[in-house]
């Protein structure tokens, strides 16, 4: 019998060259100390004070443990777990709030299927994230949409505006709940006062996906936060703004509406049953930080933001969105610690600019779509960031032909079944220049930022194909097409 101490596994490990493909890419990224503009909001820990970015690191195998005794249960939380989200709850303001280790969407889809039977209609827009409609099919509720303001020159939907809003209300006074998006990735936000008084009174509950927003509660320079609002569950991913590690977030209660233990089943039912402590400890951590140091961190990432966001504007052939678009469509107020800037204006495409930004000058934007790039700002930014930023959009230089829009389609297809129907009927293969008139089995989503242009159970259009077609030509990715292919509703 062969014992290997630690140093003869290196070496065995070296003789047989093992390959560790995602180990390697990571290695690969990080060693070209590139400039963050994506989540996390920790921004490779820079954004941590010195003493937790160690602590983080120096014991990533060393808190990777199970629900062992003296550890709590994630599922049932009656010692440290518990502990640590009534800290979150008292920060928040909320009256539950529940840790969790599969992202925001877990938690909306948890707060749907809680508050929805099948059946049940809830009103929301059409540019809700793909989690929603995972929710609609999980429970068989039965979604409204409303149809969003289109911006042509930003090639986006900036929101649903308040006519769209009362005359759905007056339509589906039946409704048993409202789902909205404060901040859309775009940053946009809706008119939650307006929204949430109107739904009170029609006895609708109210869910809120903030995924984008879990940094709202540090400044009074930026937007509301659903907490301040009479809503009754929202989900927050402190990972995108904050500083926790990715796929964890948490998800708050207000009220009665929603029972505590009927969430708890929705989560157990869409979470494992081995819930990493190193997710939950960066939350606890996050929740910590915040508490001391929350206006601090969040308005130095916003500072950046709006210093680079006059340079833009001044400097470079771009076009970053600000103020100027407050009471625009469906935009009632923005979040401006993010730089959406649209490049279509000076005869670019988004996915362009983002992979010479790139390849070129090691900087690493959040997304980009046909029109824009987006840069998400966080206190773990810094002002060199900013200026290697700046440098670089400024070796672009304008084009004569302003890029024709590509943009996302505000209509609502026409639905032949249910989401939940279509997505559990047999499926067949067809190539997407065939697909017009069938019934889409799957969700077809250009991502980022996963908003579903056609959802399951909705009539596949010949515009529907021609947007597709021209945005994966244009280098964008499309879930739900896979080599010219995707999945229809089989005929019979």
């Amino acid at each position: 019998m062969v014992l290997y101490s630690k140093k003869n596994l290196e070496k065995e490990a070296m003789r047989k060259k093992l390959s560790a493909p995602i180990l390697e890419k990571l290695i690969s990224y990080s060693e070209k100390d590139g400039i963050r503009f994506h989540v996390p909001g920790h921004k490779g820990g820079k954004g941590l004070p010195e003493y937790f970015e160690n602590l983080m690191k120096e014991n990533l195998f060393l808190w990777d443990v199970t629900e062992i005794p003296g550890m709590d249960n994630y599922h049932e939380p009656l010692g440290v777990i518990k502990k640590s989200q009534e800290l979150l709850s008292s920060l928040y303001g909320a009256e539950k709030s529940f840790f969790l280790v599969n992202g925001a969407s877990s938690g909306v889809m948890a707060m749907i299927g809680a508050a929805l039977k099948k059946g049940d209609k809830v009103l929301l827009p059409r540019d809700s994230h793909k989690s929603a409609l995972m929710g609609i099919i999980l429970s068989g509720a039965k979604p409204v949409y409303l149809r969003p303001d289109v911006n042509e020159d930003l090639g986006v939907a900036v929101g649903v505006p308040d006519l769209e809003w009362k005359k759905n209300f007056e339509l589906n006074a039946d409704a048993k709940a409202v789902f909205l998006t404060n901040p859309n990735y775009q940053g946009f936000c809706p008119n939650l006062p307006k929204i949430i008084k109107k739904a009170r009174l029609l006895g609708m509950k109210i869910l809120v996906d903030e995924a984008h927003g879990a940094h709202l509660a540090f400044s009074d320079q930026l937007p509301s936060t659903a907490g301040e609002h009479d809503v009754d569950a929202w989900v927050q991913s402190p990972h995108k703004t904050l500083c926790s590690l990715t796929q964890s977030a948490w998800l708050h209660l207000k009220g009665e509406k929603l029972e505590e233990e009927r969430i708890r089943s929705y989560l157990a039912l869409i979470t494992t049953t081995s819930p990493s402590y190193i997710l939950m400890a960066s939350l606890d951590l996050t929740r910590a930080v915040m508490e001391k140091m929350g206006k601090r961190w969040v308005e130095k990432g916003l500072y950046l933001a709006e210093r680079a966001r006059k340079m833009i504007n001044k400097e470079t052939p771009f076009y970053c969105v600000g103020r100027e678009v407050k009471g625009m469509g469906g935009v009632n107020d923005l979040d401006l610690s993010r730089l959406m800037v649209n490049v279509s204006c000076a005869g670019y495409t988004g996915f362009f600019v983002e992979k010479i930004l790139r390849t070129r000058f090691k900087i690493y934007a959040e997304y980009a779509d046909y029109c824009n790039v987006y840069f998400i700002l966080t206190g773990g930014n810094t002002s060199s960031d900013v200026v290697s930023l700046i440098s670089a959009l400024k070796r672009f230089g304008a084009r004569r032909k302003k890029i024709k829009q590509i943009i996302f389609t505000p209509d609502v297809p026409e639905s032949a079944m249910s989401p939940q129907e279509a997505y559990f009927s047999a499926e067949e293969k067809v190539r997407l220049k065939d697909a017009a008139g069938r019934i889409a089995r799957d969700a077809i989503i250009p991502y980022p930022p996963g908003v579903p242009l056609l959802c399951p159970g909705e009539v596949i259009q010949k515009h529907h194909i021609e947007i597709i077609d021209e945005i994966i030509k244009a280098g964008g990715t499309c879930i739900g097409i896979k080599k010219g292919f995707l999945a229809v509703v089989k005929d019979g």
